[in-house]
């Protein structure tokens, strides 16, 4: 359509997530998005605040279902979409939403750590790590062999997926 307006609007959800059906079963959603504008105070020589803006966001389909899923009060987010002015409150039919990563870290269904995913048990408690020099009553004893570390990949992009975050966090392994 033509006559549109593109933005991208940040900010902080507001509330809570409302999800509904449309008389068809779409599913849609709709949040308010506090954005809040920085300000150069030339007075103070300092940044600050300005006035919070709030952004009517809605969403439709499988959109919908995750944003109701994701999102709650005070959640930092990015959307995009085409904003309208409609008495004085801004509108934005959102045809993308994500989370902020500046301020949230978020995890998808191929990183989400087995254990806050409930497909694993907890691993057991780590113990602390092994002193340079064992003390006096272990001297004679054997030490385990070291786990030798793998060749670091050349290329991240290019290597192949770790099959778990547990590979990532074990101790006595190198990053990749």
């Amino acid at each position: 359509m033509s006559g549109e307006t593109t933005a991208v609007i940040r900010g902080r959800v507001y509330g809570t997530v409302q999800l509904r059906h449309t008389e068809r079963g779409t599913p849609a959603a709709r949040f308010t998005v506090m954005q809040v504008p920085r300000e150069y105070d030339r007075a103070r020589g300092k940044w600050r605040d300005g006035e919070p803006v709030p952004v009517i966001c809605t969403v439709t389909g499988s959109l919908a279902l995750h944003v109701s899923e994701c999102l709650t009060d005070a959640v930092h987010v990015i959307a995009t979409g085409n904003v309208a002015l409609r008495d004085n409150v801004l509108y934005l039919d959102s045809a993308q939403v994500g989370v902020d990563l500046a301020h949230h870290v978020a995890y998808i269904d191929d990183t989400l750590p087995a254990v806050l995913a409930g497909r694993a048990p907890a691993p057991a408690p780590r113990a602390a790590a092994a002193p340079a020099h064992p003390p006096a009553h272990l001297a004679g004893q054997a030490r385990p062999a070291p786990v030798p570390a793998a060749a670091p990949e050349t290329d991240w992009w290019r290597s192949a997926p770790r099959p778990s975050w547990d590979s990532v966090t074990a101790p006595n392994r190198t990053r990749r």
